[in-house]
């Protein structure tokens, strides 16, 4: 049995065409299922364990890339395939999957390929794609304890599990450090600029910073800050994915 979960954004009267010919589709291939729509007074953490309990074997998060990762961390703790119908904007997530947006995702869900994939794991809160720590001066990276890399300018870092230098069931995690080119005396006003990235693997991935706490951030928003610990979780989630992903 299928349990579709609609993100609080998208359950407005904008979406509403958009739902229903979702559903309407989802019929036409024989996918049905419970429909549970998030609002303020109804958990998402509570409204998948409870689709678990009811014996649902693939939960379906239809929405952007903020209810995926706000799902995650529940659904890493149970064994049930995810399903992904991508609506909104910030949709990242679904087109590494090779998952079309919105309608056209229910004939992905109906071919039902699936990939066990990697989750990152950062002071006992699951990550499927990446976080992101802002420009920092003073930064000292430990990967697993066999090497440090440390900040000297300002850079900027993100902690990604679909770059381009892995995949996201190689067992690793990649931090990407891209330094900022220091500003001129008539560069003020000009947005920075970055030289060239590094990109280091890692299992396991230790964040200092010299000075204050700095915030490590998933789709803008600070979910913990330095100094933190990041590892790999390998093949933690089965997903169902498309043809088009941007991997193996």
């Amino acid at each position: 049995m299928y349990t579709f979960i609609v993100e609080s954004d998208i359950n407005n009267k904008k979406f509403e065409p958009e739902l229903a010919k979702i559903e309407n589709r989802l019929i036409e291939l024989d996918i049905r299922g419970r429909w549970e729509k998030l609002t303020i007074l109804k958990s998402l953490s509570e409204t998948i364990k409870d689709a678990i309990q009811s014996k649902s074997e693939t939960i379906v998060l239809v929405g952007t890339d903020k209810l995926i990762n706000n799902a995650i961390s529940t659904l890493a703790e149970f064994k049930t395939t995810i399903g992904i119908i991508p609506l909104g904007e910030q949709t990242f997530i679904a087109q590494s999957l090779g998952i079309p947006h919105g309608i056209s995702a229910c004939d992905t869900l109906s071919a039902r390929i699936t990939s066990s994939l990697d989750l990152g794991k950062v002071n006992n809160r699951y990550f499927l794609s990446a976080l992101h720590v802002p420009d920092c001066r003073t930064l000292t990276l430990n990967c697993d304890n066999q090497f440090q890399v440390s900040t000297v300018t300002p850079s900027t870092i993100d902690i990604s599990n679909f770059s381009e230098a892995g995949n996201p069931h190689d067992g690793k995690l990649e931090v990407i450090v891209r330094p900022q080119i220091e500003k001129s005396l008539f560069s003020f006003m000009k947005k920075p600029s970055y030289s060239k990235k590094s990109v280091f693997p890692f299992k396991k991935l230790t964040i200092r910073s010299g000075g204050d706490s700095l915030p490590i951030m998933a789709d803008g928003e600070t979910i913990i800050k330095t100094p933190a610990t990041i590892e790999v979780v390998p093949k933690r989630v089965k997903i169902i994915v498309g043809k088009k992903r941007s991997f193996k």
